[in-house]
């Protein structure tokens, strides 16, 4: 049976929302910048002009040493405010990326995923090594935000990860993206 995990991650940001929203829809460029991710390909562009149907193929490689590879499709695209994803292959679940900008220059920045592994040995070890398991996708996310303020300018005022536990309240449940 496969693991269920939820993770958020949330920063906050100093910068300009139209450079940090560019550089996170440009997932082909992300090995440029974000440390774990070792390739992305393209496996299919966008449907049209609403930022849906783009199918990426990410290979990550773990702290810990191993590797993932699993693709995400855009479901739903909000310019400058939520992307949608689902995730099939090693990892598979939804995920949502939001991006709220503040009236006094801030940006709030935040990943929610709900993903479940398909790697037998991921999920054999779960019980065990989710503790792990949950330390890698901090280590990962942090890359995420301090590789994101390099590349555009932004400057990280915080960041904080979290890994909703199994059996605990909102567990597997996507949050809603601002309305601000």
């Amino acid at each position: 049976m496969a693991a269920r995990y939820h993770f958020l991650s949330n920063y906050r940001y100093a910068g300009d929302p139209d450079s940090v929203w560019a550089t996170v829809v440009a997932v082909d460029a992300w090995p440029e910048w974000w440390s774990w991710i070792r390739q992305v390909e393209v496996v299919r562009a966008a449907n049209g002009d609403d930022g849906t149907g783009p199918v990426y193929r990410s290979t990550v490689r773990a702290p810990a040493g191993y590797h993932l590879v699993f693709e995400t499709e855009a479901i739903a695209f909000e310019p400058l405010r939520s992307i949608d994803v689902l995730a099939t292959g090693e990892l598979q679940g939804r995920g949502r990326f939001g991006l709220e900008s503040r009236g006094d220059g801030e940006l709030e920045v935040w990943f929610a995923w709900l993903v479940e592994t398909t790697k037998r040995w991921m999920s054999a070890l779960a019980p065990v090594a989710r503790p792990v398991f949950s330390w890698n996708h901090d280590r990962i996310m942090d890359a995420f935000g301090t590789g994101l303020a390099a590349r555009t300018g932004a400057r990280l005022l915080s960041s904080q990860n979290t890994t909703v536990r199994p059996r605990s309240p909102g567990f597997w449940v996507l949050p809603e993206t601002p309305t601000g």
